[in-house]
């Protein structure tokens, strides 16, 4: 086990907001943060090649679903390539089982959340519409079905559900609330395309240029501390600038967010992970990294799920970035010290799909698709 120094910005400035905005306050002098190299993550479970994975939701020790879409042996007359069917497994304590789907339209999952084993949701696409369903311990109930794509669903307790997403048609932003049977559409900013929920007053939604929160009322944009954006490897491609790839409104009060760099198209591998704690902000400089993902874990720490890139000019200049990845890795924040763990050698091919706390356990869950032999989706667990 080694560690290797992180440089913690520490820019001790205030940033100029209106009386609308979440006060941004000085960052604070902390000592400098480390990394500790770690291990632990073990295959818990690896499907075949027409599987894939999106999304990885956990309630306990006996309870933890995995859903995405698989190809079925019929083939789409207008294209010729395999329609998709939905995809869903359980872990039970012991094993991981494929789980019934939802009849109706739907053809493949992209989010799935839950709050109990009776209070499960899923929110995917059909041929035209998106739809979202509800296991109630029973049976799948379906909740909604149009022509619009949901972006995000956040499931914070048993009697209220939250979806984020588009309108197909008009390409305007929605937000709704599901609340004892009921649902109610909110101001939702052209922005918005993720929420985190702590409580029906504190939300915190993102989209990949801007951050803000929802109090119970209104949305109102956060002032953030400024970010220094590293240099862009060609130049002539455009100024390189920040991106909010994910943000967590951790239980005990605490933010996370995770900005990464991006230069017109393509991405600039190195990410920064804002911290919020008492109000005030500092930032832990990840050179290298890209971060896809934040999840709480379940005693006050965070794991982040990421990918650490090279960056390369491709020789004709059409395209002018090559990536090349360098690890696979789950970073977790515990204690002030920052965890990385690798999850799988580079050379599987692996991409992340999601990475979740699995709640009184201690451990977690990760899962992506592996494109070398054996290919196919992949969850981890870590011991």
């Amino acid at each position: 086990m080694y560690r290797i120094p992180v440089a913690v910005v520490l820019a001790a400035l205030t940033v100029a907001i209106t009386p609308a905005a979440t006060p941004a306050t000085a960052v604070a002098a902390t000592p400098a943060t480390q990394v500790e190299a770690a291990s632990g993550w073990q295959v818990s479970f690896r499907g075949g090649a027409r599987t894939h994975l999106a999304d990885l939701a956990a309630t306990g020790p006996a309870d933890a679903w995995a859903a995405g879409r698989r190809e079925t042996k019929q083939r789409d007359p207008r294209t010729g390539s395999p329609v998709m069917a939905p995809l869903i497994r359980h872990w039970n304590g012991r094993g991981w089982t494929e789980f019934a789907s939802p009849g109706g339209p739907l053809r493949e999952i992209s989010l799935i959340e839950a709050s109990s084993p009776a209070n499960v949701w899923i929110a995917g696409a059909g041929a035209d519409r998106s739809v979202l369903s509800r296991w109630d311990g029973r049976r799948w109930r379906l909740m909604g079905s149009g022509r619009t794509t949901i972006t995000d669903l956040d499931v914070s307790d048993g009697e209220r559900t939250w979806i984020v997403g588009r309108d197909d048609r008009t390409r305007g932003a929605f937000f709704k609330r599901y609340h004892r049977g009921r649902w109610t559409s909110l101001p939702a900013p052209a922005s918005l395309r993720e929420v985190s929920v702590r409580t029906p007053e504190d939300i915190w939604g993102w989209g990949p240029s801007a951050v803000m929160r929802w109090d119970g009322r209104s949305w109102q944009p956060v002032a953030l501390p400024a970010v220094a954006v590293p240099a862009a490897a060609e130049p002539a491609f455009g100024p390189v600038r920040v991106r909010y790839d994910a943000v967590l409104a951790a239980a005990n009060g605490e933010v996370w967010i995770a900005a990464g760099f991006q230069q017109g198209d393509w991405t600039q591998p190195g990410a920064v992970l804002l911290h919020r704690r008492g109000g005030t902000w500092e930032q832990l400089r990840l050179p290298g990294d890209r971060v896809t993902t934040l999840s709480g874990d379940g005693s006050g720490g965070v794991y982040a799920a990421t990918t650490r890139e090279s960056i390369t000019a491709t020789p004709d200049g059409q395209d002018p970035y090559a990536y090349t990845t360098l690890s696979v890795d789950a970073l977790r924040y515990a204690g002030g010290v920052l965890t990385r763990q690798s999850v799988t050698p580079p050379a599987t091919g692996f991409e992340w799909a999601d990475l979740v706390a699995v709640p009184r356990t201690g451990w977690a869950l990760a899962a992506g698709f592996a494109w070398k032999p054996p290919q196919g989706d992949v969850i981890f667990r870590n011991s």
